[in-house]
């Protein structure tokens, strides 16, 4: 352990070098950018993004979309809001195997974590959203979740303070005919309620979440000493053998990318080829965006279909190479989903999946 310790002492530019296959794209460990970062910081991330850049730092607009997310009234039959599934003190997750909407009706996937929402290429499980203001009415309008088309949410939304006068006070008078040559703003509080304007609104409040501290965030800023020798042990296990830095990298732990780990259950009840189902891409087949592993200990149950309700257990499945996908078939099935390359045996010990699960406690 000295000679561990020693060997992360200094800056992560001269820790020991991860284990990383050849082709991957990976980006060191770092602090996750505040909401206030300098506009080149936030939009590195997310490139092309200028108005969402602009409403995150207008504190109306992200009250706004804060009393939206937590407010019954989007659902149709006001029974859940976005925060039934996006729970603040289970990582923004709602601590169910699959998501629950109205009418106890359950979705085919659980309740994504929105830590790495704010930058994040694409949204969903299976990237079908580019943007968050995209992302952020899906769920409004899904029959499974909020059940309310958006007409008829935003009708409700003009006849309910406080909205109106929040909605004015937010994003300003609504223009009447912006192609006019006169273009006179409307006073209303009613005009300014629209669909439009609800989405920027959600998508300013999601992105300015961002994860709880932990001591991890101490450790990258130089408090060495706070990870304890099996947290530390673990930390570097995640980092070399144990073969996560492939896709688990960068500020959030995530690549931001979609991977086939052996889960899409092809040609059996509970199949889901993931974004193969948006794309028609065969190279998608099976394939789910890399979920955040920050605060991934309050996330749980895990993966896209809540199969795991221990952590320790999901780690055990990794070490084992994780799930097997269809057996080969002659002829060849063209849509048999093929486990990323990237997923193998890891030959753990249990003391090793031990200090790897303390580690990722403390994430």
């Amino acid at each position: 352990m000295a000679c561990l310790r020693a060997r992360y002492a200094g800056p992560p530019s001269l820790w020991p070098a991860p284990a990383i296959d050849p082709g991957i794209t990976w980006t060191e460990w770092a602090r996750v950018p505040p909401v206030d970062a300098p506009p080149s910081s936030w939009m590195a991330a997310n490139a092309g993004r200028a108005e969402l850049a602009s409403d995150i730092r207008k504190p109306e607009i992200v009250a706004l979309g804060q009393m939206l997310f937590f407010d019954g009234h989007l659902s149709r039959k006001g029974q859940v809001s976005c925060a039934s599934c996006h729970m603040p003190q289970r990582a923004f997750t709602d601590g169910r195997p699959l998501a629950v909407g109205e009418d106890r009706l359950m979705g085919r996937r659980r309740s994504p974590s929105l830590l790495a929402a704010p930058f994040a290429p694409r949204l969903f499980w299976d990237g079908r959203a580019g943007t968050l203001k995209a992302q952020v009415l899906g769920p409004v309008q899904d029959s499974r979740e909020m059940n309310h088309d958006l007409g008829s949410a935003i009708a409700r939304l003009q006849g309910l303070p406080p909205y109106p006068a929040q909605f004015l006070k937010a994003f300003g008078p609504a223009m009447r005919d912006v192609a006019s040559a006169s273009g006179s703003a409307s006073t209303s509080g009613r005009d300014a309620v629209d669909s439009d304007r609800l989405a920027r609104a959600l998508a300013a409040y999601v992105a300015t979440l961002r994860p709880q501290t932990s001591r991890f965030d101490a450790f990258l800023n130089g408090e060495r000493n706070a990870l304890n020798d099996t947290e530390l042990r673990g930390m570097h296990l995640f980092r070399t053998q144990a073969r996560c830095m492939n896709c688990h990298s960068g500020a959030l732990l995530t690549d931001h990318q979609f991977h086939n780990i052996g889960l899409s259950f092809y040609g059996r009840r509970n199949q889901d080829l993931g974004r193969f189902e948006i794309t028609r891409d065969p190279a998608d087949l099976g394939k789910f965006r890399t979920p955040s592993l920050r605060n991934v200990s309050q996330a749980g149950p895990w993966m896209h279909n809540g199969l795991f309700a221990d952590l320790k257990g999901l780690l055990r499945m990794y070490n084992a190479g994780m799930g097997r996908e269809a057996a080969p078939a002659d002829p060849p099935d063209p849509y048999a989903p093929r486990k990323s390359e990237h997923i193998r045996p890891l030959d753990l010990s249990a003391d090793d999946i031990d200090a790897l699960l303390a580690f990722m406690k403390v994430l």
